[in-house]
């Protein structure tokens, strides 16, 4: 079982991650969080403050990372307070048991399909392997932090959704730990870029399942399993 400062660890290097991997253009735009899957006590990037400028997520360190109770109460015992995302983060964990790490990105190249509020469109098997083989949905546009944006992206990321636009703004990836969801972060900016790219040499085609999957050897699944 991971210590608190262990888990603290895990989202600091995360904000650095955002920078380096150019997941987040400067400043505190882009969070992350990660749920203790034992305690169930959320920890997640803080917000500026007078005493904590961020210039960059270069500059977190494991004591600046905010720790919640699942309902979103601040358990630590410093004046540190949680990203004004908090509510996006808490209503994807309490929606979906399986997650347990979060991240926020403002990449370079998801945010063209959010600014134009249109989904990325699943166009390499990359796609089907690590996000799902159906296009990224975008939010409703609302106010930053707000339940409306924080419920929309839910109802976009579904059961088993691992990405999701935010209108105007951004994109929530979700994985089972900080590796997985910020694999997806990157592989999201990945087919993002591709779609653009495609897009400026023709109509792109979208992968189906049935591109991927025999029919009749699904149907025959299928038939096997509620067999009686």
């Amino acid at each position: 079982m991971p210590s608190e400062n262990e888990l603290r660890v895990v989202v600091a290097k995360s904000a650095h991650d955002l920078s380096h991997k150019q997941l987040s253009w400067g400043r505190d735009a882009g969070d992350t969080s990660l749920r203790d899957p034992d305690s169930g006590n959320i920890y997640i990037l803080p917000k500026p403050a007078a005493n904590l400028p961020i210039p960059t997520w270069d500059v977190i360190e494991p004591p600046h990372v905010a720790v919640l109770d699942p309902d979103g109460k601040v358990l630590s015992h410093t004046d540190i307070e949680p990203t004004v995302e908090l509510l996006t983060h808490l209503r994807i964990y309490q929606n979906r048991p399986d997650v347990h790490a979060i991240v926020h990105s403002h990449g370079h190249w998801s945010r063209i399909f959010a600014a134009l509020r249109e989904p990325i469109p699943p166009l390499m098997i990359d796609s089907f392997v690590y996000t799902g083989l159906s296009p990224i949905l975008c939010s409703e546009f609302g106010a930053v932090g707000s339940d409306q944006v924080a419920m929309s992206a839910v109802r976009c990321l579904g059961r088993h959704g691992k990405a999701a636009l935010l209108a105007n703004h951004g994109a929530v990836c979700v994985g089972k730990d900080m590796d997985e969801a910020m694999s997806v972060a990157e592989i999201l900016e990945d087919m993002a870029r591709l779609a653009v790219y495609a897009s400026t040499y023709g109509e792109p085609v979208a992968l189906k399942l049935s591109d991927l999957e025999d029919e009749d050897a699904v149907r025959a699944r299928l038939l096997a399993h509620y067999e009686v």
